[in-house]
C-alpha cells in the first residue's frame, strides 16, 4: 500500500461526534448521516443451495422491515446496499400505515450508498418503518452472505450458506445502516430445506413447517451493530450441553472436543475477569462454528463465533502443540470480543483498537489463564511487541486512533498490526503502569459504564485515569495520547558515566528507514523501568519513572557503582533501548557468563531484537551487535531464539542465493541447542522445548545440517507405515521435499488430498512450498491455482513457495507475472496478486529483478485497479532494500569472514598445542 505521512501537527482530539463530512480523497462522502437511526430489523431470508433450485441456486430472497426515527425533519433517507436487486421499496409511519413507494433511489457504486428523496418529510421524533423485498447472490468470495462447500464421507458435495459481515458487508444481505454506530435489535427468520439446519446469534424461538421447507424464527438479539449479525444454513452437527456448543461438518465431530472443553473454561475465566456474566448479557447461549471456507481467521459474531476449520478443530493424531495453542488463543480472542466489540463497540473504525487491541491482549493472557504451561505470556513479547515494532518504525504506519478513516481501503487498513498488536502492546504497557488489580478494576468499570453503547478512546481513558496510581497520574494523559494519536515509538539512549554511578537518558523517534519523509520530531511520555548488575531485579516491571517528551538529555544518579544497566524490564514498555559501548560490552560479558548473568529470558529476547534493529538502522555497527549475539551459542530458550531468527531472517533474505558463509555461521550458533534438544521428542519436553526444537531444527536443516537432513528423510521414508511424530512433522515434511524428488512431492500431496484434519492440511500446504526443484515449483504453482487447494488457503500456499528458499523467488515471480490473470481468478481478485508480487519484491536482491518488476508494472498496472498503489510501493521497497544491502550488508559479511579466519587460527593453535603436548609426553 502507499504510505501516508502522519505529522504531529495533524493530531485530532477525540470527540464523541463526527466533525463535518467524512470525505475521501475522491470527493465522495462515505459515511451515513447521523440524523436517521434504526431501532430494529425484522429480516426474512430464503437461500437456495440445492441442485433442484435450478436457476435460483446460489441466490437468496430477502425481506426486511426496519424500524427507524429521525432526530430532525428530513426528506432524505440514506442506507448502504451492495449488489441487491429490489422488487419492493416502501415506507410508512407508525401512526399512519399508508404505504409510500420509495422509488428506485440513487445508487453510488463507490460508497455503496442508496439515497431516497422523499416527497413528504420524516418528522423528528416519530417512528417509521422501511420495507424492502429483494434478492441477492451467494457468491464464493467469503464476504456477505456467501456459499461454501465440503465433500462428505460418501464423496458427496454439501453446500452451506455462511456470513462474514465485518466491516460493512451486512449490506450484501439486507439494506441497512451498516456502520458500527447504528446499533439495533434484530429479528431473523430463515427458510431452509427440511434436511438442513440453521444457526444464528440467538436461540430458535420456533420452527414453522412449510411443506419441504421450514422457517426457523430466532429470538430477538440485544442492541448490537449490523456487522455482528450472523447465520449459517447447513447440514452441520453440533457438540452441545444446552448453553455452549461447537458446530462442524459431521465428519469432524470428534475433532470438536478440545475446543468445546477449553472454550468453556476460557469463557469462565473471562467472565470472572471482566465482572459480567456472558449468559446474562442478552444472549443466553454460545456457538462456535468451524466453516470450510472463511476469509478471516475467525469472527466475533455475538453468540455465533465463526472460525476457519483449522482454528477450531483439534485432531489428537495430527495437530501440533503449536496449532493446539493457536486454537485456544483464537477462542480467547473471539470470546473477549463478546465484551470488547459486541457489548461495547467502537464508535467508528478509526478506533478499531478498542475492539481488537483487547481481543489480541486476552488472546494471550486470557488463554494463559487456562493453558498455564504454554508460556503464552512470554510469547506475547516476540509475537506482538517485537513484530509490530518493525511496521511502526517505517513511514508505512498509521496511528492507533486514525481519524482519517473513510473509504473501504481506509477501513481495511485499520485491521492491521497497528490496531491488533500495537493496541495489545499498549494495553499491556498500561497494565504495568497501573498494576494488575487496578487495571482489572478499570476494565470492569469501563464495560459496565458503556455496555450496549458505542465508545471512543476518551471513554476508556477516563476510566483508566480514575484507576491510575495517584503518584503518577500527572503522566497518564500524555502517555495515552502520545502512543494512541501519534505514530511510531521512541528509541531511548542510555549512557553510563565513567564512574558507573550516574546515567543519562534521551529519546528520539526510532525509524528503520524513511527518515527523510517521516516526522522525526515526534516525542513521547515514556514509562521507564530498569535494573542494574547489582539488583538484577527483573520482576519489577512497574515504571520507576516517566520520561518527559523532550529531546533534552536528562541525568540520574544510581544508588551505587554498577557494571551495567538494562532498561525495559521484560519489555514491558513500547520502546527500544540503545546504550553506550561500555554498557553494551558489560551486557555481552554478563550474557557469556553462567545463567546468562541472571538476565531474564524476555530481556535477552529484547536485547537480541534491539541489537538487530539498531544495527539495521545504522544506529550501531554490526560488528558490535554480532559480537554480543555470539552469546546465542549458549541459548536454549524459545523466545530469545525467536527474536534471533526474526533478525537473521532479514539478513538471510538480503544474502539471496549466496549463503554459504551465513549457513556456516547459523550452524555454529545453533549447534549446542541442536545437540541438547535433539531431533526427536522426549517425554520430558516442556512446551518451550517443543517450540524451540521446531525453530532450531527448521533453521539447522535448511542450512545444511547433515544429521538433521538425514533424520528428516528417514522419518519421511516410513510415512506410509509409521506416522511422523506430530511436533517435528513440519520439519520432516519440509526438508523431505527441500532435499527430495517428485515422488516425495507426490506422496505428500496425496496425503494432503486424503487428510481429514484441517490442521494437518494447513501444515502440508506450507511444507509443499519447500520444494526447490524448478519442475516441482511449477507443479505446485499450478496445484495452487487448481481447485485442489481452497481459495482461503491459496495465498498462504503461494507464499510458502517463495519464502521457504531464497532461490525460489525468481522462478515463482516469473510464474506469477506470466500467469497473473489466471492467478487473479483463482485467488479471487487482482489485489491478492498485487500483494503476492509486493511480498516477493521485498525479497529481491538483484537489479535485474528490480527491472523485471518495473517492466511488469508499467505494462500491466492498469489491470490492477486501486491495487496499483501496492505495485508502485513495491518498487520503492526494492530500491530501499538494494540500497540497504549496498550500504550495510558488507559489514555483516566482513564480520563473518573475520570470524571464520579467527576461528581457523584458534583451531590451528589448539591443534599445535595438542601436538606439542603429545610430543612432550613421549619424553616423560
Amino acid at each position: 500500500m502507499m504510505c501516508r505521512l502522519y505529522l504531529a501537527a495533524t493530531l485530532v482530539v477525540f470527540l464523541g461526534f463526527r466533525p463535518g463530512r467524512a470525505v475521501g480523497p475522491d470527493g465522495n462522502d462515505y459515511r451515513l448521516p447521523l440524523e436517521t437511526r434504526p431501532w430494529n430489523y425484522n429480516i426474512k431470508l430464503t437461500p437456495y443451495l440445492l441442485e433442484t433450485d435450478g436457476s435460483k441456486r446460489f441466490t437468496f430472497d430477502g425481506e426486511v422491515t426496519i424500524k427507524i426515527n429521525s432526530t430532525v425533519n428530513t426528506k432524505t433517507l440514506t442506507l448502504l446496499s451492495k449488489n441487491l436487486n429490489y422488487t419492493t421499496s416502501e415506507y410508512w409511519a407508525a401512526v399512519n400505515t399508508k404505504k409510500v413507494d420509495l422509488g428506485s433511489g440513487t445508487v453510488n457504486s463507490v460508497t455503496s450508498k442508496i439515497q431516497y428523496n422523499l416527497t413528504t418529510e420524516l418528522v423528528a421524533g416519530k417512528t417509521y418503518f422501511l420495507h424492502f423485498v429483494y434478492n441477492g447472490s451467494m457468491n464464493d468470495d467469503m464476504i456477505g452472505f456467501y456459499r461454501s462447500y465440503y465433500v462428505d464421507s460418501n464423496n458427496v458435495t454439501r453446500w452451506i450458506g455462511a456470513t462474514q459481515f465485518e466491516a460493512n458487508e451486512a449490506s450484501r444481505a439486507f439494506p441497512s445502516f451498516d456502520e458500527p454506530k447504528f446499533k439495533a435489535t434484530f429479528d431473523l427468520t430463515i427458510r431452509r430445506p427440511r434436511h438442513y439446519n440453521t444457526f444464528s446469534n440467538t436461540r430458535i424461538s420456533k420452527t414453522i413447517n412449510y411443506g419441504d421447507y421450514q422457517d426457523d424464527v430466532y429470538v430477538t438479539t440485544p442492541r448490537m451493530s449490523t456487522y455482528l449479525l450472523a447465520f449459517i444454513v447447513s447440514e452441520f452437527t453440533q457438540r452441545n450441553n444446552g448453553k455452549f456448543g461447537v458446530i462442524s461438518r459431521p465428519e469432524y465431530y470428534d475433532q470438536t472436543e478440545y475446543s468445546f472443553n477449553v472454550g468453556q473454561k476460557i469463557l469462565n475465566k473471562l467472565e470472572s475477569y471482566f465482572g459480567i456474566n456472558y449468559y446474562n448479557m442478552g444472549i443466553d447461549k454460545m456457538h462456535m462454528a468451524a466453516i470450510p471456507d472463511f476469509a478471516a481467521g475467525a469472527m466475533e459474531n455475538w453468540g455465533l463465533l465463526s472460525f476457519k476449520e483449522r482454528g477450531l478443530l483439534y485432531d489428537v493424531s495430527s495437530t501440533t502443540l503449536n496449532a493446539k495453542q493457536s486454537i485456544a488463543a483464537l477462542i480467547a480472542h473471539e470470546q473477549t470480543h463478546m465484551w470488547f466489540g459486541d457489548l461495547v463497540t467502537c464508535d467508528w473504525w478509526s478506533y478499531t483498537w478498542l475492539n481488537e487491541g483487547f481481543a489480541r491482549y486476552f488472546q494471550y493472557f486470557g488463554s494463559a489463564m487456562v493453558e498455564t504451561k504454554l508460556g503464552l505470556d512470554q510469547q506475547f513479547v516476540f509475537d506482538q511487541v517485537q513484530s509490530v515494532m518493525l511496521m511502526d518504525s517505517t513511514n508505512c504506519t498509521n496511528p492507533m486512533s486514525d481519524e482519517n478513516t473513510n473509504t473501504a481501503a481506509d477501513i481495511n487498513r485499520m485491521f492491521n498490526s497497528i490496531t491488533y498488536s500495537k493496541g495489545a502492546t499498549f494495553i499491556r504497557m498500561i497494565k504495568y503502569a497501573m498494576g494488575e488489580e487496578s487495571f482489572k478494576a478499570s476494565l470492569q468499570a469501563y464495560l459496565k459504564k458503556n455496555q450496549y453503547k458505542n465508545t471512543v478512546p476518551a471513554n476508556l481513558f477516563k476510566v483508566w485515569f480514575e484507576h491510575w496510581p495517584e503518584d503518577t497520574k500527572q503522566f497518564a494523559e500524555a502517555v495515552f495520547n502520545g502512543f494512541t494519536k501519534q505514530v511510531g515509538y521512541p528509541l531511548i539512549t542510555v549512557k553510563l558515566s565513567d564512574d558507573k554511578k550516574f546515567y543519562s537518558i534521551k529519546q528520539e523517534r526510532f525509524l528503520l528507514r524513511d527518515q527523510e519523509i517521516s516526522d522525526t520530531s515526534l516525542l513521547y511520555t515514556v514509562p521507564l523501568s530498569y535494573t542494574t548488575s547489582n539488583a538484577k531485579n527483573f520482576r519489577a516491571t512497574a515504571p520507576k519513572f516517566y520520561l518527559n517528551p523532550s529531546k533534552s538529555e536528562e541525568k540520574f544518579s544510581l544508588d551505587s557503582k554498577v557494571e551495567w544497566v538494562i532498561f525495559n524490564i521484560q519489555q514491558s514498555g513500547y520502546y527500544r533501548v540503545n546504550y553506550d559501548e561500555s554498557n553494551w560490552l558489560a551486557i555481552k560479558k554478563a550474557l557469556a557468563s553462567d545463567n546468562w548473568g541472571g538476565i531474564h529470558l524476555l530481556n535477552r529476547a529484547q536485547i537480541v531484537d534491539d541489537l538487530f534493529n539498531l544495527a539495521r538502522a545504522n544506529v550501531i555497527e554490526y560488528d558490535l551487535a554480532l559480537k554480543i549475539l555470539e552469546y546465542l551459542a549458549t541459548e536454549i530458550e524459545y523466545v530469545p531464539w525467536s527474536s534471533a531468527f526474526s533478525g537473521y531472517s532479514y539478513i538471510h533474505i538480503r544474502f539471496g542465493g549466496d549463503i554459504q558463509s551465513f549457513a556456516e555461521y547459523i550452524l555454529e550458533l545453533t549447534d549446542k541447542a541442536y545437540k541438547e534438544l535433539g531431533f526427536d521428542e522426549l517425554t520430558s519436553d516442556t512446551a518451550s522445548d517443543i517450540y524451540t526444537r521446531d525453530k532450531i531444527l527448521s533453521w539447522s536443516c535448511q542450512f545444511g545440517n547433515v544429521d538433521c537432513i538425514e533424520k528428516s528423510k528417514k522419518h519421511f521414508a516410513k510415512i506410509d507405515t509409521t506416522a511422523v511424530p506430530v511436533n517435528i512433522r513440519s520439519v520432516v515434511y519440509c526438508n523431505a521435499l527441500r532435499y527430495g524428488n517428485e515422488s516425495d512431492y507426490d506422496t505428500l500431496f496425496q496425503k494432503f488430498l486424503k487428510s481429514n484434519s484441517a490442521t494437518e492440511k494447513t501444515l502440508i500446504i506450507s511444507s509443499l512450498g519447500c520444494v526447490k526443484n524448478i519442475d516441482l515449483i511449477e507443479k505446485y504453482f499450478w496445484a495452487i491455482i487448481s481447485d485442489d487447494i481452497r481459495r482461503q488457503d491459496k495465498a498462504s500456499a503461494l507464499s510458502s513457495l517463495y519464502t521457504s528458499n531464497n532461490e525460489n523467488v525468481a522462478p515463482v515471480f516469473k510464474l506469477v507475472t506470466d500467469n497473473f490473470e489466471k492467478l487473479a481468478t483463482s485467488l479471487g481478485d487482482h489485489s491478492k496478486v498485487a500483494s503476492a508480487i509486493s511480498d516477493m519484491a521485498s525479497r529481491f536482491t538483484k537489479e535485474s529483478e528490480q527491472q523485471s518488476l518495473t517492466m511488469f508494472n508499467q505494462k500491466n498496472k492498469l489491470k490492477f485497479g486501486s491495487s496499483v498503489t501496492t505495485l508502485e510501493a513495491s518498487e520503492k521497497t526494492v530500491e530501499e532494500n538494494l540500497a540497504w544491502a549496498k550500504a550495510r550488508l558488507g559489514s555483516f559479511k566482513t564480520y563473518l569472514d573475520l570470524r571464520k579466519i579467527n576461528r581457523a587460527a584458534k583451531n590451528s593453535f589448539t591443534l599445535q598445542v595438542v601436538i606439542l603436548c603429545s610430543v612432550f609426553g613421549l619424553f616423560l
